[in-house]
């Protein structure tokens, strides 16, 4: 540990006389390393298949849409101007910091230090990782003058709002008031902006979105390659192979796009599998998450956020799709 403050405070500039003492009080945490552990692998015969109608029905509710739509509401003139700049849809940065951290009331209890530091020297399973991580973090808080052990988060160490590890912070991270400072733990519009600004970065278009429902059958899903996280082909390429547009389809032939599958199971046990085009800024998403149930959550509830606070804010004014 000596060692690493010795390296860090020369690499980084950071005072050793900042970074001791600020280190010294971190103490191990049991759960962190509890909660990262991995499970032992499961039976497969016993698995829960994967069902999107429960992981949608625990994310896309009446408690995020109402919290949502005063979030937004609170924040018009932030999100007016983040949306401007950088036309990153309002609704889905708000319902990316819904389903991360309940807009604010979720942001977790646990000391950033104490994670880090736990999961960096006493649980090395990715020492490597974590260690990368504990170092933005210790920088960013000499850079932001606040102290370590002060900062929460949950137990792998992520923070705020919109709950960013680190080096996405450091990456990522905008002063969204413009009062010379990053906090996207008390913050509302520097957590905003850090969101925002995360999806610009990674390909969010303007006025476009994230999905379009269509027909498609699994083997048209295998024959196009489709499964991974980018956009690999084009809305043309798809249509061409069969996919069949539900609704209104905007998009040009050489649009980018990816297949998307969510496998349901009602609770009659009759099982199916919905199908949608994803856009460049569903990717975009798929960047914060990997997962096409997190990506299509975010990207369902942000049309339900956009569907209410449209009826009851008639005021105001979100990009156009």
């Amino acid at each position: 540990m000596q060692a690493f403050i010795k390296k860090l405070s020369a690499e980084r500039g950071i005072p050793l006389d900042w970074l001791e003492p600020g280190v010294a009080v971190a103490r191990y945490s049991p759960l962190s390393e509890k909660y990262t552990t991995p499970r032992p692998n499961a039976n497969k015969k016993t698995t829960a298949e994967k069902n999107f109608l429960l992981y949608e029905r625990n994310l896309v509710n009446s408690e995020r849409i109402r919290r949502g739509t005063d979030f937004l509401e609170d924040n018009r003139a932030v999100f007016d101007r983040v949306e401007a700049e950088t036309g990153v849809s309002r609704y889905a940065v708000a319902a990316i910091i819904g389903v991360e951290s309940i807009f604010g009331r979720n942001m977790g209890r646990f000391r950033v230090l104490d994670a880090l530091m736990t999961l960096s020297f006493d649980y090395t399973r990715r020492s490597k990782y974590y260690l990368a991580e504990l170092s933005d973090f210790l920088e960013f808080c000499w850079l932001q003058q606040i102290e370590p052990v002060a900062v929460s988060g949950s137990f792998a160490g992520a923070m705020g709002l919109g709950q960013f590890m680190p080096s996405s912070l450091k990456a990522y991270g905008k002063d969204g008031d413009g009062d010379g400072h990053i906090d996207i733990v008390g913050n509302e519009a520097d957590g905003i902006a850090s969101v925002a600004n995360f999806l610009l970065v990674h390909g969010w278009a303007r006025g476009e979105r994230p999905l379009y429902r269509v027909s498609a059958t699994p083997e048209i899903f295998k024959a196009t390659g489709s499964g991974g996280i980018k956009t690999h082909t084009t809305a043309g390429a798809l249509l061409k192979a069969g996919v069949k547009p539900l609704e209104a389809l905007p998009l040009a032939e050489n649009e980018p796009a990816l297949l998307v599958d969510l496998p349901w199971i009602k609770a009659s046990n009759e099982k199916g599998v919905d199908y949608y085009i994803g856009t460049s800024s569903f990717a975009a998403i798929l960047r914060y998450n990997r997962s096409y149930f997190y990506a299509a959550a975010v990207s369902l509830l942000a049309d339900e956020l956009e569907r209410e606070y449209g009826k009851n804010a008639p005021e105001a004014k979100p990009l156009k799709k």
